[in-house]
């Protein structure tokens, strides 16, 4: 008899162990995904915030540097009117003032002649620029604005960028260069206003990859570096990889803070731009999860090794069976009946046992799903059916897992990360586990990767999908459709005469009227800026698309009311191109559109203008 029992507490021992084993195997996969889940959702959405932040800030350095270039150009043809006159030095220097003040960004607008000498240095002496790398770029090639790497300048001091472009007699003569000096803190200061946390950083190079300006709250010297080439292996690799844009996460060389970064190369120039966002602050939420989680995979160890030493003492004492009994039904029920996890035997799908946990999750009071089908659980009769088939073909050991969407008693949806397991006596037991935060999240990243961060409007991407669609469909129901390229009238002269952030409100505003003017099936998108695109659908001639055009250009006659009681008056200008008369693919008619509106620019602003594609030219 001893020997017996031995044994049979030998097999209960090692049976007691494997099953603990699998119950503690089981909630710490199911933590280990829900963890893993959370951490790819924390991470995507670092670099999605990041890219977004990287094309917004090298947009706006791309305009700044149009700008410069713009008045580079004014500059020469002024230059060239007094070359007929025969002006001397000190007109020449009262013009490029002139045209510096014009644009606030610029530091000092130099005119060389021929051997490099400045013809306009101010009040310091006369230098020579003839050995600056740009000076001789220009040179060589008087067709394109040049931009230089970071430089100390000789005049201005300090480290900066010049944009310069060549100066050619009528005869063809090289005559010297008309070059722009801006300071590298002015990129600093646009940076300052990106939210890129406590220890993120925004940093320009050029395409050498020397840095140029760089921002981050930790800097002690902002200039520290600056010139230097000095970068990660993994930004090197994903340069090779691919040069336009991309991201990755590592420790940044200057300061070695461990970031999610993406760049961007900067549209139209030889400037690369990118923006990263600590790990640590953007993994400081998923930590706190982690923790948490933690937490309860040690309690619920702690308890399943109390729960067997408990049963194991019990049985080797060899109480009654009656009180073993009583003892292991109530311990399994502690352990079954927990928060996290709602779980219940089906008897077929008919239920027969399940947890309060489950009661919680659906809204329940205790005892109403008692003996009820689990189609009460079930958010449709599809997914109803669909469990069904893979319980019909539920046998043990195999489990059977999936995700879906169930309905609570109230009768709204909740996402469920459903799990079942084969019983004996045709018994099967499924676990239950709200995932509705975890595909909150996703949702969010996905809207994120698809809008504009500002107005919420689709973005460039979005509006591309958008379009296509819209011309297959316009195809097949040979029907017009009309795509219109907006751009704000008086935009820059709010946004530099009462702030960035009453510029940022005008644009919502922007995108709140142009909303309301169009249909629920037209598109309205931002594309960077203050430029954005409609999509006019359905259009049964020429007379919805004016119309609806007309109704835009009223709409802001209006003034708009900025936050803080300020007013503000903008007008917009709009080039148009239809679809199939202008062209019958997405760039076609963006293209075109940009090019009308262009035109509208020119013609005096506050209007729209047709593209006109029998001569090639807007109309």
């Amino acid at each position: 008899m001893p020997w017996r029992i031995s044994a049979s507490l030998l097999r209960f021992k090692r049976y007691l162990i494997l099953g603990n084993l699998v119950i503690l195997a089981m909630v710490v996969l199911v933590a280990l995904r829900v963890a893993y889940a959370s951490q790819q959702t924390h991470e995507a959405r670092a670099r999605q915030t990041a890219a977004n932040l990287a094309h917004t800030l090298g947009q706006n350095v791309s305009a700044g540097f149009k700008l410069v270039d713009n008045s580079l150009q004014s500059l020469l043809k002024r230059l060239d009117e007094l070359q007929a006159k025969g002006a001397d030095l000190r007109e020449i220097a009262r013009i490029a003032e002139e045209q510096r003040a014009l644009v606030p960004t610029i530091d000092a607008l130099r005119v060389t002649d021929a051997n490099g000498l400045v013809l306009n240095p101010g009040d310091r002496p006369a230098v020579s620029m003839a050995d600056r790398d740009y000076f001789r770029a220009a040179q060589a090639d008087p067709t394109r604005t040049v931009v230089s790497e970071p430089q100390r300048g000789r005049i201005i001091g300090g480290w900066g960028l010049v944009l310069a472009r060549a100066r050619i007699a009528a005869d063809g003569r090289f005559m010297g260069v008309v070059y722009a000096s801006i300071k590298t803190e002015r990129f600093r200061d646009e940076f300052k206003r990106a939210n890129v946390g406590a220890q993120g950083a925004v940093t320009l190079r050029s395409s050498s990859l020397q840095l140029v300006a760089r921002y981050s709250p930790l800097d002690a010297n902002p200039e520290a570096g600056t010139g230097a080439t000095r970068v990660s292996e993994q930004l090197r690799a994903a340069l090779a990889a691919n040069p336009r844009q991309g991201s990755f996460v590592t420790r940044t060389a200057l300061d070695g803070v461990e970031r999610a970064t993406a760049y961007e190369a900067v549209p139209d120039y030889p400037m690369l731009m990118l923006a990263g966002l600590a790990t640590e602050d953007f993994y400081a939420g998923w930590r706190r999860e982690v923790g948490v989680l933690a937490a309860l995979l040690l309690l619920l160890e702690a308890l399943l090794v109390a729960f067997s030493v408990f049963i194991y003492r019990a049985q080797a004492r060899q109480v009654q069976e009656r009180r073993r009994v009583e003892l292991l039904a109530a311990e399994r029920g502690a352990l079954l009946d927990n928060e996290l996890v709602a779980m219940v035997r089906l008897r077929g799908r008919t239920e027969v046992w399940h947890n309060a946990a489950l009661d919680r999750l659906f809204g329940y009071e205790p005892g109403e799903l008692s003996g009820q089908s689990s189609r009460l659980l079930y958010l449709d009769e599809e997914s109803y059916a669909e469990v069904g088939r893979a319980h019909q073909r539920l046998e043990a050991p195999y489990r059977y897992r999936t995700q879906l969407r169930m309905r609570r008693k109230d009768g709204s949806p909740v996402w469920i990360d459903l799990s079942g397991t084969a019983l004996p006596d045709g018994e099967s037991l499924w676990l239950m586990l709200d995932i509705t935060a975890i595909k909150h999240s996703e949702e969010q990243a996905r809207h994120l990767a698809f809008h504009d961060m500002l107005t919420g409007l689709p973005n460039r991407q979005l509006l591309f999908e958008r379009l296509a669609f819209l011309l297959r469909d316009a195809e097949r129901n040979d029907r017009w459709l009309a795509v219109c390229y907006l751009d704000l009238d008086g935009f820059k002269a709010v946004n530099d005469a009462q702030g960035h952030d009453a510029g940022d409100a005008l644009l919502r505003i922007t995108a709140e009227r142009l909303s309301a003017c169009v249909r629920g099936n037209d598109v309205v998108a931002r594309i960077g800026g203050d430029e954005f695109v409609l999509v006019l659908n359905q259009l049964n001639g020429l007379y919805d698309e004016r119309h609806a055009l007309n109704r835009l250009l009223t709409a802001f006659e209006a003034p708009v009311l900025l936050p803080g009681g300020g007013e503000a008056r903008v007008g917009i200008s709009i080039g148009v191109a239809m679809y199939p008369r202008h062209g019958r693919d997405v760039n076609t008619l963006i293209t075109c559109a940009d090019q009308a509106m262009l035109a509208g620019k020119r013609a005096g602003k506050g209007r729209w203008v047709m593209y006109e594609d029998e001569d090639g030219s807007p109309a």
